[in-house]
């Protein structure tokens, strides 16, 4: 939880003088340090130096000075990592964060829409009538019943099939020619084009809002108990 957190406020931005797209990842960070301050990073509220680095969705945003700090595993190991490859490993993480949300983002209003629809339809159990109508979550429960469980560990099952292809082309590719998010699939955009720039921009400013969605989704059904499907009624019209 804490490092998507993090991932969330400070992956919107490298540190010092990283220059995107094009810049070599193994630059050296530029952080400020204070008089004896033995670590290149700095503490909560000190200045992470972000923005202005042609990143998609670069906005500068960091006001906690979140970026500074390095919580990857590679980072346990290796104190002195670069600002590149530390913020690169955030981008990486928020990147899988907003794929996974905007995927839920719509799951989330569709199963509770169409679950008692079709399972009215061919006489299967409602899987959300357990919770009065709401998606089943930690909060709202319903997890327990088996067709739930046994969905969640088959999607468990195919995002760590999807990560551990991830890792395979990583470590396969150069460190200076390996991007985030890439999973060998066919691109609709060539790298380096304006085109490629902005999809990728659009794809992480969408994900971002997708985590908003999310966590409104939880919060607004843990307090009202009223499900998320019925308070937009423009996203999918009333079925009979």
């Amino acid at each position: 939880m804490i490092y998507a957190v993090t991932t969330l406020l400070a992956s919107n931005a490298f540190l010092g003088n990283v220059k995107l797209p094009g810049g070599p990842p193994e630059a050296v960070i530029s952080y400020k340090a204070g008089a004896g301050d033995p670590s290149p990073y700095g503490g909560v509220g000190s200045p992470s130096e972000v923005g202005g680095t042609g990143m998609p969705g670069d906005v500068g945003f960091d006001p906690l000075g979140l970026a500074n700090f390095d919580l990857s595993v590679d980072g346990a190991t290796d104190k002195q990592r670069s600002a590149a490859l530390v913020l690169r490993d955030y981008r990486d993480a928020e990147l899988k964060h907003g794929r996974l949300a905007m995927l839920a983002a719509v799951a989330w209003p569709l199963q509770e829409q169409l679950n008692p629809y079709f399972a009215a339809k061919l006489h299967m159990p409602n899987l959300v009538a357990e919770t009065g109508g709401l998606s089943p979550s930690v909060l709202n429960g319903g997890l327990e019943q088996a067709p739930v469980a046994a969905s969640v560990l088959a999607f468990a099952a195919m995002v760590s099939a999807v990560e551990l292809q991830g890792l395979r082309i990583k470590e396969a590719t150069p460190v200076n020619e390996w991007r985030v998010g890439d999973y060998g699939t066919a691109r609709i955009a060539e790298p380096g084009t304006e085109q490629f720039f902005s999809l990728q921009e659009g794809e992480i400013w969408n994900g971002r809002i997708a985590m908003i969605a999310i966590f409104a989704y939880v919060v607004q059904e843990a307090l009202t108990g009223f499900p998320t499907a019925n308070t937009i009624p423009f996203f999918l019209p009333a079925l009979p």
